[in-house]
């Protein structure tokens, strides 16, 4: 089976988008246009999540506090606002510098205290959840919920260009800045990793430390600036989900959001533009969860239906697991093959040496 996935990976793959692609066009014409607008929505918080897993990823950091920066950036979006009467774009700046401070700190702890990784990301997740409901009630008196007049939600934007395109026109079209800002920072993070000089940097980083190292190349530096721009990305991820949304704060609103986009990243080979596409089937899984419920016919669990996101984390998991192994095993064989093709050819070379000799 190794072998034949070996032999036939351009067929198999050119298949894959073949039947994607009918799928999509398939969903454009079937389902109804307000539950594909939900998709693109609740889809934006893992496309900008999953950007900055892998610019970390890329740059050899894991990077698991990405749910810890996220929730800041929802608290600190919201915080800005309160009371002051300011456009809701302060708000979203505001949380992206504070994602990437996060970052900045969290990078300088793990390169240069040399903090274990998965501890230090742990403790952030748990600092930022403990924090946003100690400054909640310290600062703002309020329990649970940030929640002002004052706080105004990211407007929709009608481009009517995308309103003029038949089909994809009512779709595309009605979103806040950030969902088109996620759109363009994909094609950004793509041509940043993959046809710049410094991108080139953070894949060879990522790939092997030393041998960058010996090239040259300041590896701490680099670590830093993915670090610090993996946190603004979450941090701008955050800003969405309490004012492009809700317009407030809740507590823990993150709900494991910032997990499921590492999944996303680990799944689309941490390449931008599959990320995008896997953040969009998350966001259809969230989006019909709600959908389903909503529907008077519906006769499946609400807790079976809620636990959808989830669901497709796991299957997920499950498939970037057996790639993994797959990949393994195909090394594995692949080794083996080579290395009994070398030994063939030097027992060759050595009991033809003797034979030689014999007949002169």
């Amino acid at each position: 089976m190794i072998e034949a996935f070996n032999r036939y990976q351009r067929q198999l793959r050119l298949g894959l988008i073949t039947v994607v692609v009918v799928i999509v066009v398939y969903l454009l014409v079937t389902l109804p246009p307000n539950l594909l607008q939900s998709s693109i929505r609740l889809a934006t918080p893992y496309v900008l999540g999953s950007l900055a897993a892998l610019i970390a990823s890329r740059a050899g950091v894991l990077n698991l506090a990405i749910d810890g920066k996220m929730l800041l950036g929802a608290f600190v979006g919201v915080a800005v606002l309160y009371q002051r009467n300011l456009d809701p774009i302060f708000g979203v700046i505001a949380a992206t510098l504070a994602g990437g401070v996060l970052g900045a700190i969290f990078a300088v702890l793990y390169l240069r205290i040399k903090i274990n990784l998965i501890i230090l990301a742990l403790a952030v997740n748990l600092f930022i959840g403990s924090a946003t409901v100690f400054f909640l009630r310290v600062s703002f008196g309020q329990f649970g919920t940030l929640a002002d007049p004052s706080i105004q939600g990211l407007p929709t934007i009608e481009i009517p260009v995308l309103e003029n395109i038949p089909v994809l026109g009512p779709i595309l079209s009605g979103f806040n800045i950030i969902v088109y800002l996620s759109w363009l920072l994909v094609f950004l993070v793509w041509l940043l990793l993959f046809r710049t000089r410094f991108g080139r940097h953070i894949r060879a980083v990522g790939e092997n430390r030393e041998a960058a190292q010996t090239a040259g190349i300041n590896v701490t530096r680099v670590q830093i600036f993915a670090l610090t721009m993996s946190g603004m990305l979450a941090g701008m991820a955050g800003s969405f989900l309490s004012l492009g949304i809700l317009s407030q704060f809740l507590e823990n609103m993150t709900d494991g959001r910032g997990w499921i986009a590492i999944t996303v990243s680990l799944f689309a080979f941490e390449r931008p533009v599959p990320a995008f596409f896997t953040s969009l089937f998350f966001g259809f899984s969230e989006a019909a969860s709600f959908y389903l419920q909503g529907r008077p016919d519906n006769t499946m669990p609400s807790e079976l239906l809620l636990a959808l996101p989830q669901i497709a984390t796991i299957a997920a998991l499950v498939l970037v697991a057996l790639r993994i192994r797959g990949g393994e095993l195909l090394k594995r064989r692949n080794f083996v093959a080579q290395f009994g093709q070398e030994i063939a050819d030097l027992k060759r070379v050595v009991v033809g040496a003797p034979a030689n000799k014999a007949k002169e």
